[in-house]
């Protein structure tokens, strides 16, 4: 049985979820808040000078927090396993995290699902991700090995 991380993302919020196997429900890990999401750009610094940069404010911002989130993920696959990612998300947004993420985070992916369903309620995201991973043939998650487990003592 395979264990999943699920990354329910878009610019503002990434919630991670585990999901102990396809037919569990989705259990919250840790939340990722971008603050500079909510505030308009021109409230993240001066943007008339001589020199304009090639990259607006709020775009260097994004990519800031999914470096940050990558982060998170790479950590989490050192401390508890490496359990393949599912990871759902506008399509724009998924290409950012494509480019920025860690390689060894970004081998993991085993489904992208290209919906914004962050602001879904969790009953229904539960379904969403589980019909989703129906889909998904077993083999492929194969590769991936199980999460270690401590032994009881």
């Amino acid at each position: 049985m395979t264990e999943f991380r699920v990354l329910v993302a878009d610019k503002a919020k990434a919630q991670l979820y585990k999901l102990p196997s396809r037919r569990s429900a989705l259990q919250a890990l840790p939340c990722f808040i971008n603050p500079a999401a909510q505030v308009p750009e021109r409230a993240l610094g001066s943007s008339r000078h001589a020199y304009q940069p090639k990259t607006p404010l709020k775009e260097h911002a994004e990519e800031v927090f999914v470096r940050q989130v990558g982060s998170a993920l790479a950590t989490d696959a050192r401390v508890r396993g490496a359990a393949p990612i599912v990871l759902v998300a506008a399509p724009r947004l998924l290409g950012d995290y494509r480019r920025h993420l860690p390689s060894g985070v970004r081998n993991r992916i085993a489904l992208e699902i290209k919906l914004d369903l962050a602001r879904l309620p969790a009953a229904e995201l539960n379904t969403r991700v589980r019909e989703a991973l129906a889909a998904l043939p077993v083999s492929v998650t194969a590769g991936f090995r199980a999460p270690r487990r401590k032994p009881a003592a």
